[in-house]
């Protein structure tokens, strides 16, 4: 059991947003929202017969895919290596492990507000969202990134003493740092194309 980061973008005027908001029934789903873009059928909602809630949401999935059609790929994970990725861009989690991160790196990883108190994933931990301006200015700031450099901060024993989460073995640190390097690229560019479009970035922890 882990938990695991997901990054999808959403038009931060989207109806969908909005009736998460005042639907608590769809709220409750809304951590699907990545699943159901990329296959909006009655068959891929939750066995059992379909949730009235969840069905809101598939149509609401469905409308938003008739003007934005490319939000099927418009998605990155990182597993249950966000916190290695946190680590290594923010000052902030490297020299004060447990403190809040307000800083853009810190709200790349883990979203910028909560989006109501219902809208939850499965193992409880809040959904939050981006807003649009926001993603701007972190797309800015990790185009900037020079990635190679942060590899003097990925050791064990800093990570370790950091508490980071799901830590990597001593032994196998240059395997884990050959995977953070190709999904941060993967996570700069989803964050590029997302303020590309003015988009905000839906994070669901889970």
């Amino acid at each position: 059991m882990g938990l695991d980061a997901s990054y999808q973008a959403l038009p931060s005027g989207s109806p969908l947003l909005e009736l998460a908001r005042q639907n608590i029934g769809v709220g409750e789903w809304l951590c699907s929202v990545t699943r159901l873009l990329q296959d909006p059928r009655e068959e891929r909602l939750a066995p059992g017969g379909p949730d009235p809630g969840e069905l809101q949401l598939l149509g609401a999935v469905k409308e938003l895919l008739r003007t934005r059609p490319d939000l099927v790929i418009q998605h990155v994970e990182l597993d249950r290596r966000w916190d290695h990725l946190h680590f290594v861009l923010s000052d902030r989690r490297r020299n004060e492990p447990g403190a809040e991160d307000d800083s853009l790196a810190g709200i790349a990883i883990h979203g910028e507000a909560k989006i109501a108190p219902h809208v939850v994933a499965g193992q409880g931990v809040p959904l939050r969202y981006t807003r649009p301006e926001t993603v701007e200015r972190i797309a800015r700031m990790l185009e900037a990134v020079r990635f190679d450099t942060l590899r003097l901060h990925f050791t064990y024993e800093s990570m370790s003493e950091a508490s980071v989460y799901k830590c990597p073995h001593e032994e196998s640190i240059d395997a884990a740092w050959q995977w953070l390097t190709e999904h941060f690229d993967r996570f700069r560019a989803f964050y590029v194309t997302a303020a590309k479009h003015r988009d905000g970035v839906l994070v669901c922890v889970d």
